[in-house]
């Protein structure tokens, strides 16, 4: 048999060091006016989160689910807003650590809402430019978060996430943070196909809807697309009439 003489030189990955999570100080007077709620505020809003967070977790740990998507539609219904209160919600409950990556490559809002300074994280992590340690982010004083941002890649995201590599960091982060549960913030469904590219690699899905600008059409396409991925339930955003009873 003729050999053809050629050889397949597979690549070699990079070799990072590890390095310390960065730490960053919450600006509860900037927060606040963004938006984001602390578990421990007593207000409708914060309540609302503390409820999904009991909800959620229930579901989580019946399934044994570990990596968690959130998602929309479309954009602007608020699913940003939605991953960071509930990764901040999540935290606070004493058996639970939570990981919340920034997998929206494209229009990126985690650093922006909690006032991350980053220059580089998750689209540095696929292109192997830098380790997970290199972009991990601790808020200080909430010992059970850590949060992987990133910055815009715009259109050419799609690409970078069907790589092999994406698929291995989703993997090292299940090992390497076998406590936590992993929350990503993901693009909007129906605008990109980055969501259908990341469903397989997902254990469950929440999805974020807006009162009043959601429409049906959109909803019922969005459970065709997603349904091989668990779905965990829905969030409903922008509500007119808002619970007002008090116990």
């Amino acid at each position: 048999m003729e050999h053809s003489g050629l050889t397949l030189v597979q690549p070699q990955r990079r070799a990072h060091t590890a390095a310390p999570a960065r730490t960053f100080s919450l600006d509860r007077a900037s927060l606040r006016q963004r938006r984001v709620i602390f578990p421990d505020e007593e207000s409708l809003a914060g309540a609302a989160y503390r409820m999904l967070r009991t909800q959620l977790l229930q579901r989580v740990r019946q399934r044994g689910a570990r990596v968690i998507g959130i998602a929309s539609p479309a954009d602007g219904d608020g699913k940003s807003l939605t991953a960071v209160n509930l990764a901040l919600a999540l935290a606070a409950e004493p058996n639970q650590t939570i990981l919340l990556v920034d997998m929206d490559l494209r229009r990126p809002t985690v650093a922006t809402l909690l006032g991350i300074p980053v220059a580089r994280g998750v689209e540095s992590v696929l292109r192997d430019e830098i380790g997970v340690d290199e972009a991990l982010w601790r808020p200080e004083g909430i010992d059970r978060l850590a949060i992987v941002p990133t910055a815009s890649l715009g259109a050419s995201s799609s690409e970078l996430l069907a790589g092999e590599r994406t698929r291995a960091f989703l993997q090292e982060i299940r090992s390497r943070y076998a406590d936590r549960l992993v929350i990503l913030d993901l693009p909007p469904v129906l605008l990109t196909d980055d969501v259908l590219t990341l469903a397989p690699l997902l254990d469950g899905m929440l999805l974020v809807v807006a009162e009043q600008r959601t429409r049906r059409e959109d909803l019922q396409r969005v459970h065709t697309l997603l349904a091989n991925v668990p779905q965990l339930g829905s969030v409903l955003n922008r509500a007119t009439r808002p619970e007002r009873r008090a116990y």
